[in-house]
């Protein structure tokens, strides 16, 4: 696959991906003006709630889908697609028990009481919409239609803003949960549609050998993503624990624990979200691995592009990010923000390469690495929040995350006989160079607006490349 068409549709899913993040900053901003951080934490407890729940019910539908379909012949196409839909309509109902069967406990378990429990009920009915969004989402990405799916994301975003800011307002902690599932009901409706446009179902049966395929493939995916899931919201109870029986401590620590990764992680998502949209099913239908490694490697190399003035801006200006996006009462989390940064930063190595053990690796080997990495992002913050109080959360991410990427390079190089190119690995070096180099610079000249200029003439720099290699690959 050119370099010139990973980066445009790249940009084609971060400019969706960058609608959908200004929404939901939007709604935190509410939340933050009105609630303040106990607010905020509430908010990302129930978040993590949906996505243990979710997780555990789509039972790794939204990647094993994309992989069954995209590596397929195409006369097969249409009872793949069939497999996905009535098994993703049996998970959907299994969301929707599950949500009701747990959300009381939960609430014991985190909170110590019933307080907050109808909140967890209601933001839970975001399980089963979650769980059907994937069943569509899965089948336009395996065939590849990342623009109608980036067109679905921008429109449900907006949708589902308009409808959900009026109940933070007058419903207060209700609101927050009934605001959380209206944006999940948006995507699963606008989803659905352009899936039954472009994808309609047409004389495929959905078959019993594709299902055991679905469930076996997805029954390692699920223990992985629940992994991932219950490592974060185990993070947030540590850190409301920590506070002992002072809950609204606890919350306003989670609060700022959910501002400082929100904006270390959400603003470089419009990279990742090409990831799981147009790169992962070519990883997929690659012919061999040589083929892999080599989209994997371009995939790097494109979001080193695309995001480095993101993280430039970041580095430099996150002060000013934390009283745009939140208030001034959310200070505290800028001694987090750096760490995790830095682990985000990681990440651009390192989950191309996840996607392509996801997309071509043995389910063992998936659940193993995948698994073992998310019980260390679980435990580190056990060790280090008692010694070094909130800020432990965010070195533990950046640590777990370094060891997440240095696994990686290793598991691609298992793989595929070859370590990453001298290219892909000096790119990624003269990045973390820049980085450094701007954030010296921003701690030598403190102020929230000076961290403008390295910005732009990142930024500069980037554009400068991006449009030389579309222009190069048009010239062919």
């Amino acid at each position: 696959m050119p370099f010139a068409r990973i980066l445009r549709s790249s940009a084609l899913m971060g400019g969706a991906q960058v609608v959908t993040l200004a929404v939901a900053f939007v709604r935190t901003k509410v939340i933050a003006q009105l609630m303040g951080p106990a607010g905020v934490g509430l908010a990302g407890i129930l978040t993590a709630f949906n996505g243990n729940v979710s997780t555990l019910a789509a039972w790794g539908l939204g990647t094993s889908g994309v992989r069954m379909i995209a590596s397929a012949p195409p006369e097969t196409t249409a009872s793949k697609q069939a497999a996905v839909r009535t098994f993703g309509r049996t998970l959907s109902w299994l969301g929707f028990w599950a949500t009701v069967s747990l959300f009381l406990p939960i609430s014991y378990l985190t909170f110590g009481s019933g307080k907050y429990a109808l909140e967890l009920l209601i933001g839970g009915m975001a399980v089963p919409c979650i769980v059907a969004n994937s069943i569509w989402s899965s089948i336009l990405q395996a065939a590849g239609h990342v623009k109608s799916l980036a067109k679905a994301q921008v429109a449900s975003a907006l949708v589902g803003l308009f409808i959900g800011l009026p109940s933070i307002y007058f419903l207060g902690s209700v609101g927050v949960a009934l605001s959380l599932f209206l944006a999940a009901a948006a995507p699963m409706a606008f989803t659905w549609h352009v899936a039954r446009r472009d994808c309609p179902s047409v004389g495929g049966e959905a078959l019993s050998s594709d299902m055991r395929v679905l469930f076996d493939m997805g029954g390692g995916l699920m223990v992985v993503g629940l992994a991932a899931q219950a490592s974060a919201y185990c993070v947030r109870y540590v850190i409301i624990s920590n506070r002992g029986p002072d809950l609204g401590a606890g919350l306003e620590d989670a609060g700022y624990y959910q501002a400082a990764i929100a904006i270390a992680g959400s603003l470089p998502a419009l990279v990742f979200s090409a990831m799981g949209t147009d790169f992962f099913p070519r990883v997929a239908a690659a012919k061999d691995e040589a083929e892999a490694k080599v989209l994997s490697e371009k995939q790097i190399q494109a979001g080193l592009l695309l995001a480095l003035p993101i993280f430039t801006g970041l580095l430099t200006m996150n002060r000013l990010g934390i009283r745009i996006l939140y208030a001034d009462r959310f200070d505290a989390a800028l001694p987090l923000l750096d760490w995790m940064i830095w682990g985000v930063f990681l990440r651009l190595l390192a989950w191309p390469l996840g996607y392509w053990m996801l997309a071509r690796g043995a389910p063992r080997t998936v659940v193993i690495v995948e698994l073992g990495s998310n019980l260390m992002m679980a435990a580190l913050p056990i060790l280090l929040i008692p010694r070094y109080g909130l800020v432990g959360a965010a070195i533990a991410y950046f640590i777990g995350y370094l060891a997440y990427a240095v696994i990686m390079v290793a598991v691609a190089r298992k793989r595929s006989g070859r370590w990453l190119s001298l290219r892909t690995l000096g790119l990624f070096a003269a990045a973390a160079a820049i980085l450094i180099l701007a954030q010296s610079l921003a701690r030598a000249y403190p102020g929230m607006y000076w961290g403008a200029i390295p910005t732009a003439l990142v930024a500069t720099g980037c554009a400068w490349i991006y449009f030389r290699v579309l222009a190069e690959q048009n010239d062919e």
